[in-house]
């Protein structure tokens, strides 16, 4: 998820203040698909990569300016639903001390095509927002970290009774899936001095429950999907306008039925400079970073859906191709745009979609979660 800076007035519900600047955060950031742009400062260790140490790099970082970590799941219920969900945790900071941490959180029912959203935007004061060795918080939300891949995570937003979730995620150490070199996630190859430091949990076992209209629903089976991304380290120079109306993004992950894990992203400038990278993680735990510029295809059809609510439009059927692979994206509803302009202040469409297609010949199906941020 890309960062964004947005100078602007939002009203906060219950108070006086308001909050000057806001932070937009994607899958993909501090990416220039053109030239121009000025490159950030960096030094060589920094560029090599990074050896992670988990529990402790699932927390907020030190010493950069934009962070998030990332939950979504498409879970069965012991009510015969099966819903999807997004509960997502942003760091970055008005001027250089004070930190606001906005959350987006959604649940989809996806049987009958309902999608409900709450958002928030808490600054490091008072102990609304922060974290200790075991949390992390802003308002109505938590993230507990329990193990090197083990998470309590809740979303009770004050302000909608009925709607929440307080869910139990875990998977083996060895599920932690790095991306890129090392954890450096290129997000350019016209200019490699722009990556982010990245790596996913997919195939998190999930249990607890969900609360949708007033109705508790219990996690009968499925998995979560955990992504945690930062960059943009204090002292380096901005990398052009983050602000800029003339850049988009698109994200997806996938889990497919044959226990293979996909991470593909698509960053574009209305020039028409679009970049594409992914990892691929076979059944038996081979990893292979797709970063040259013909190891990846994340292509769109050229059918679009409107929203009613924002009027933005987007295209929700895809496909992803590779040497290994050819897959067919579609959504298991359309309806799952997330307005986030009270916290965030950007709009994009994030939801549940179902993947076909072959994995080296073979046919294989599989579910995931779609991320498209258009030209605003």
């Amino acid at each position: 998820m890309p960062f964004q800076f947005l100078k602007n007035k939002v009203a906060r519900p219950n108070r006086t203040s308001a909050i000057l600047v806001l932070a937009l955060f994607s899958s993909m950031f501090l990416i220039t698909s053109g030239s121009g742009f000025a490159a950030p400062k960096t030094d060589l260790k920094e560029s090599q990569g990074k050896s992670f140490k988990f529990p402790q790099d699932h927390f907020f970082h030190k010493g950069y300016r934009v962070e998030w970590c990332y939950f979504i799941g498409i879970l069965d219920t012991e009510e015969g639903k099966e819903l999807g969900y997004e509960l997502s945790f942003f760091r970055a900071y008005l001027g250089p001390k004070v930190a606001l941490y906005p959350v987006h959180f959604a649940i989809s029912d996806l049987e009958d095509e309902k999608h409900k959203i709450s958002q928030t935007i808490e600054r490091e004061l008072g102990g609304v927002a922060g974290q200790d060795k075991s949390n992390l918080w802003s308002g109505d939300y938590r993230m507990e970290v329990t193990g090197p891949a083990d998470f309590r995570i809740s979303a009770f937003p004050r302000t909608d009774s009925g709607f929440g979730l307080e869910l139990e995620l875990s998977a083996k150490p060895k599920n932690i899936l790095i991306h890129g070199k090392n954890g450096k996630s290129l997000k350019s190859r016209k200019n490699p001095k722009f990556f982010s430091y990245y790596y996913s949990i997919p195939r998190l076992e999930t249990k607890g429950s969900l609360y949708l209209e007033g109705k508790e629903y219990h996690v009968k089976s499925g998995t979560s999907w955990m992504d945690h991304e930062w960059s943009s380290p204090e002292g380096t120079e901005a990398a052009f306008d983050l602000s800029s109306k003339d850049i988009s993004w698109d994200w997806i992950c996938i889990q497919m039925e044959d226990g293979s894990d996909i991470m593909a992203f698509n960053f574009k400038n209305r020039s028409g400079d679009v970049e594409t990278f992914g990892t691929y993680r076979s059944p038996d735990g081979k990893v292979i970073s797709l970063e040259n510029e013909n190891d990846l295809k994340f292509v769109p059809e050229d059918k679009t859906w409107k929203s009613d609510q924002t009027g933005n439009s987007y295209k929700l059927r895809w496909k992803l191709i590779s040497e290994r692979f050819n897959l067919n994206i579609s959504p298991k509803f359309e309806e799952q745009e997330f307005d986030a302009r009270s916290s965030t202040g950007l709009i994009y469409w994030e939801g549940a979609v179902k993947v076909g297609g072959d994995i080296d010949g073979k046919s294989v199906k599989g579910k995931g979660y779609l991320e498209l941020k258009p030209f605003r």
